[in-house]
């Protein structure tokens, strides 16, 4: 039987930086030959702290920070940067919560997960050929805006059918009856914006006006 080799305590610790160094790269729009130069690195280990194969100095990890603009501290930890004192101002992927609405074809991905009072909820919405909000129109407290990312959308404003291309917005008050439908040959991606005064996201069915 074969031993396993030993585990390497430094491991986790290692790839989590690197992993921020890559995402605060890439939040400066920098290339690796870039970040290299400026850090005065080879690019070839700078390729390897982010993809967590080496261990790095102090002393390059000041580097690497003074290079980013930001504390060495941000290399490690993501406290000082997320919050706001209590509050959540940055959400990274794996915080951003996605709800598979199978049922109707939809897959729905929340981007902002704040909890605030007024509410800006941001969504990645992903629907399937055939996907809908319901065969009922709905209405609810706030207003909304979008942006059609790839696909299309058909939507029903109080009765009346605005046919949406990939590029075309919309925005509208939420108090009017609205749902929508992806009524083309291939799935569908939208940014949707929903913005309220209170907490409350209660929906109400109303009957669809001709």
């Amino acid at each position: 039987m074969t031993a396993l080799p030993a585990r390497n305590p430094d491991a986790a610790p290692i790839a989590t930086v690197g992993l921020r160094l890559r995402r605060l790269r890439k939040a400066r729009g920098l290339s690796l030959r870039e970040l290299a130069d400026a850090s005065r690195l080879s690019i070839g280990f700078v390729s390897q702290i982010e993809r967590g194969l080496s261990s790095p100095s102090l002393r390059t990890l000041t580097r690497l920070a003074d290079s980013l603009a930001v504390g060495i501290g941000e290399l490690f930890s993501e406290d000082g940067n997320a919050k706001d004192g209590d509050r959540l101002v940055v959400a990274r992927p794996s915080d951003q919560p996605t709800v598979d609405l199978a049922a109707s074809g939809i897959v729905k991905r929340w981007i902002t997960p704040f909890e605030r009072v007024p509410r800006l909820d941001i969504y990645i919405l992903e629907l399937e050929t055939g996907a809908a909000s319901g065969d009922q129109p709905y209405i609810h407290e706030g207003e909304e805006a979008g942006l059609i990312l790839e696909g299309g959308i058909e939507l029903f404003l109080e009765g009346r059918r605005h046919v949406l291309a990939e590029g075309d917005s919309f925005r509208f008050a939420s108090d009017r009856p609205h749902r929508f439908v992806n009524a083309g040959t291939r799935p569908a991606r939208v940014l949707w914006v929903n913005y309220r005064e209170t907490g409350s996201s209660a929906m109400t069915p109303v009957p669809e006006t001709n």
